[in-house]
């Protein structure tokens, strides 16, 4: 191994990290580190700014950004209307405020196992979740229990689910619902235990609000103040368009109507905005057309922001994955001399880690694991269940690219947003795949 590019690339990763803690934006933050990985690599600069970490950028444009304008849009049009005003209301009276960060990490988890993607669960959720926090007083920083819980963790690994953690590893020959015991069983597990997280650290927020040493609820530009319960749509209004979304997108997932996922979620958004609109018309406050250009425009730029956060992530991730060094660490990782199981595990989240992202920690080691694991002899559907689980650890680690785009949409930063995400999007699921590794080993 090149000793010197490997200490660039942890270096740049660092950097990464600790430059995001100061506060700092995602495109000066990855210049830098990128910088770092490209000097102690002997990567030309000129060539890695301009085709590497620019690539990535344009690559993320290209594949999400009608994404997220409609998805922005959508949730534009339900605050807009006051329709998620509604939901976020009926939430309160159905079940309470007690529970109520508890019962949105359900509803997380039941879009992302329906099949909706992470990128509209955050976009669809945010506007309810917002009301919510609006009405109970719950401060901004929460919305990253519900989230990482429901829809960043262990909903992308169980069984039957449709995200790519789970799809990958069918290259094994296995299906969607391989190991099934063994998956729910880790699924339920790992979701107890961040229910009990999320409701003690929920509780023990909310006393510190109603002591005052805490701020609560605290909106910014982009949250509207909260409307009176006689001034929002009634139930079909403010339910419809939401469940339509939720239906189409899941209808879509398994019979497939529509081949390309994105065009699936992109006309599941903008319909629903249309019916937002239909249905609720008159509860657009002012002038209709004022409105109308101001939720365009507010979609537009917030759209190109999350894309360039993202996109900024990604090119780093380019820079990364395109060093001699990275190779090195790759090929390190497949040579390991152990179980292949604890191979497939210990690969997998390595480099879900250095990538920062669960698909290409999976990705790279079905595309260099995968005929090894094939003729190894060991329980295919059990290896997938564990590579599909070990994607979901070191996916989170703060220069992962779905927590920039997390904390950038939600108006956080890492200091303040990111702690949670990592005991429940990586210490969680990593000390129950260690688990279920070791017993694996034993009894396969």
């Amino acid at each position: 191994m090149n000793a010197l590019g490997i200490i660039g690339l942890l270096l740049g990763i660092v950097i990464l990290i600790v430059v995001s803690y100061k506060g700092f934006s995602a495109v000066p933050t990855t210049m830098l580190a990128g910088a770092v990985v490209m000097i102690l690599n002997g990567v030309n600069l000129w060539t890695g700014y301009s085709t590497m970490w620019i690539g990535g950028l344009a690559g993320v444009f290209t594949s999400y950004y009608l994404l997220f304008l409609v998805s922005t849009f959508f949730a534009n049009v339900m605050q807009a209307t006051g329709a998620c005003t509604t939901v976020a209301y009926k939430f309160v009276d159905w079940f309470g405020k007690k529970h109520i960060l508890t019962v949105l990490t359900v509803f997380c988890f039941l879009l992302c196992y329906g099949g909706v993607s992470f990128f509209v669960v955050m976009f669809a959720v945010s506007p309810i979740a917002f009301s919510l926090f609006a009405e109970l007083n719950i401060p901004r920083k929460m919305i990253m229990l519900p989230v990482a819980a429901g829809a960043g963790a262990f909903v992308l690994a169980v069984p039957g689910s449709t995200q790519l953690s789970n799809v990958i590893p069918t290259a094994l020959g296995t299906s969607l619902m391989a190991a099934p015991a063994m998956g729910f069983l880790i699924c339920i597990l790992g979701m107890a235990i961040s229910f009990v997280y999320v409701e003690k650290v929920y509780k023990k927020t909310m006393l510190a609000v109603e002591a005052g040493t805490e701020p609560g609820w605290v909106p910014d530009s982009s949250n509207a103040a909260l409307r009176a319960r006689g001034d929002v749509p009634g139930i079909t209004g403010g339910f419809l368009p939401l469940l339509f979304v939720i239906a189409f997108i899941v209808a879509g997932s398994f019979i497939k109507f529509i081949e390309n996922a994105t065009l699936l979620a992109v006309l599941a958004m903008l319909i629903g905005s249309v019916l937002a609109i239909a249905l609720n018309l008159k509860f657009i406050e002012g002038s209709k057309m004022a409105a109308f250009k101001e939720m365009l425009t507010k979609s537009a730029t917030g759209a190109a922001g999350s894309a360039l956060t993202l996109g900024a992530i990604v090119g780093f991730g380019t820079i990364v994955s395109n060093t001699a060094s990275f190779t090195s660490i790759v090929e390190w990782l497949m040579n390991l001399n152990m179980s292949p199981y604890w191979k497939g595990v210990i690969s997998t989240g390595a480099l879900a880690g250095v990538c920062g992202s669960a698909s290409s920690g999976a990705k790279l080691t079905m595309d260099y694991l995968g005929e090894y694991f094939i003729n190894s002899g060991c329980n295919l559907e059990v290896l997938h269940r564990l590579i599909a689980n070990a994607s979901i650890t070191f996916d989170s680690l703060p220069h992962a690219t779905g927590c920039f785009l997390m904390l950038s949409y939600f108006g956080l930063n890492h200091k303040i947003g990111y702690k949670h995400v990592f005991w429940l999007d990586t210490v969680i699921p990593l000390a129950l795949v260690i688990v279920f590794t070791f017993a694996c080993t034993l009894l396969f």
